[in-house]
């Protein structure tokens, strides 16, 4: 896991399964132990949940295009996004794996199958970045609960993107806002 990028922890990555279309989602991959080829992923119910019940493998795209991310938060992505569907890669990733996924209980019990590194960049921690995924994750909560602590820590992560993010991260915000409201 760790030639791809994967470290102890939750890693966040775009998934993509397949099914009576292509299913795109930013997932949590939670791994244990990065010198591993296992890891999990908790998914709730969900088009990617559906796919991996009716026998989908789940790929991961490493990527840091905050336009995916943010479209993949609330709709799937179609095949123009996609630089090959064999394996399925979205235009700007660094790295795909392929995995084998079977559902225990809530979670997906994940083993790596295959992967391949598209393109090394170096790249900074940026803190605009960062608070984007972090207010995908409240926003996609909020939007079904309508809850207001989740919207106060909306409201945090755009404070912090108008500050520290590039203008591709504050584009990426205002389709946030736009999906929620």
């Amino acid at each position: 896991m760790s030639n791809f990028g994967f470290t102890d922890g939750i890693n966040e990555i775009i998934a993509i399964t397949f099914g009576e279309r292509i299913n795109t989602a930013p997932i949590g991959i939670i791994v244990d132990d990065e010198n591993s080829k296992f890891a999990k992923a908790r998914l709730y119910p969900s088009h990617t949940r559906r796919n991996i019940e009716a026998g989908s493998k789940l790929w991961a795209n490493v990527i840091y295009d905050p336009i995916v991310w943010t479209i993949t938060a609330f709709e799937d992505l179609d095949e123009g996004w996609f630089e090959s569907l064999d394996p399925p890669i979205i235009r700007g990733s660094l790295a795909w794996c392929e995995f084998d996924a079977k559902l225990e209980g809530e979670f997906a019990r994940l083993e790596l199958l295959r992967g391949g590194i598209i393109r090394s960049e170096v790249r900074t921690v940026n803190r605009g970045f960062n608070a984007l995924i972090e207010a995908l994750v409240h926003a996609t909560r909020y939007k079904i609960s309508r809850d207001e602590a989740l919207w106060r820590k909306i409201v945090e992560c755009k404070a912090i993107v108008e500050k520290c993010g590039d203008r591709r991260v504050k584009e990426a915000f205002e389709i946030l806002m736009k999906e929620i409201r």
